[in-house]
């Protein structure tokens, strides 16, 4: 079962719905049903602006064409890439507008994450850290600057208690690794807030946490013999 949890801070402000931080379930649950959860890092002074529609639109196109988990994601961050370069195209230098993103899609215990730079996430599992940054040199750029690019893609086969973190870059560079591993080993619910009180001290940022959890134990029948 997947916990998500999020928190954003903007101009100082924390509040749980921030332009960083977008969680767009499917709209069409069922079987095969894939949920989307993104943190978007603004680049250029201005693009601050965009993050909240830009994460909207890279929602949108994901859950409109997703024959499978990294086709809808590479389709989804083309469009919003696409849209930030035809405003920058008619747009005086100065007002210019790029960003980073991390986005990750789930569909039962497969997830796939896609990160442009500047783009921080972390996977957790029974003790052991991995931090997850763009290390391809087509994602090293940001959406909107350049013709070409290409999202750095990792991929999870996700078990309990596992932990997969979204964040800001600027608040990953608070945390040491053994700090950031010690607040992943905290119960879900403890997670974010532990982070939070890393963030509180910085004028923007967000955090996502997808956890998953132990299955809830069915519940015995009742009136019948053991």
């Amino acid at each position: 079962m997947l916990w998500v949890g999020q928190f954003g801070v903007v101009e100082g402000e924390a509040g749980e719905r921030t332009p960083w931080v977008g969680v767009f379930p499917d709209p069409s649950p069922g079987e095969g049903a894939s949920d989307l959860y993104l943190v978007v890092e603004p680049v250029l002074p201005g693009s601050e602006e965009f993050c909240a529609e830009l994460a909207e639109a890279i929602g949108r196109v994901f859950h409109r064409r997703k024959a499978s988990l990294t086709g809808g994601l590479l389709r989804a961050l083309q469009a919003a890439h696409a849209d930030l370069l035809q405003w920058n195209r008619k747009s005086l230098k100065e007002h210019r507008v790029a960003t980073g993103v991390s986005c990750l899609a789930v569909r039962g215990q497969e997830a796939y994450l896609a990160q442009v730079a500047p783009a921080s996430a972390s996977f957790y599992r029974q003790g052991i850290l991995w931090p997850l940054a763009p290390a391809i040199p087509d994602a090293a750029e940001p959406l909107g600057l350049y013709e070409e690019f290409w999202p750095h893609f990792s991929r999870f086969e996700l078990a309990e208690g596992d932990r997969l973190l979204l964040f800001s870059p600027n608040l990953a560079e608070t945390l040491s690794p053994q700090e950031l591993a010690a607040t992943l080993a905290l119960p879900a619910e403890e997670t974010l807030p532990a982070l939070y009180r890393q963030a509180r001290a910085l004028p923007n940022c967000g955090a996502l946490l997808v956890a998953v959890l132990p299955q809830p134990s069915p519940h015995p029948c009742s009136g019948q013999a053991p």
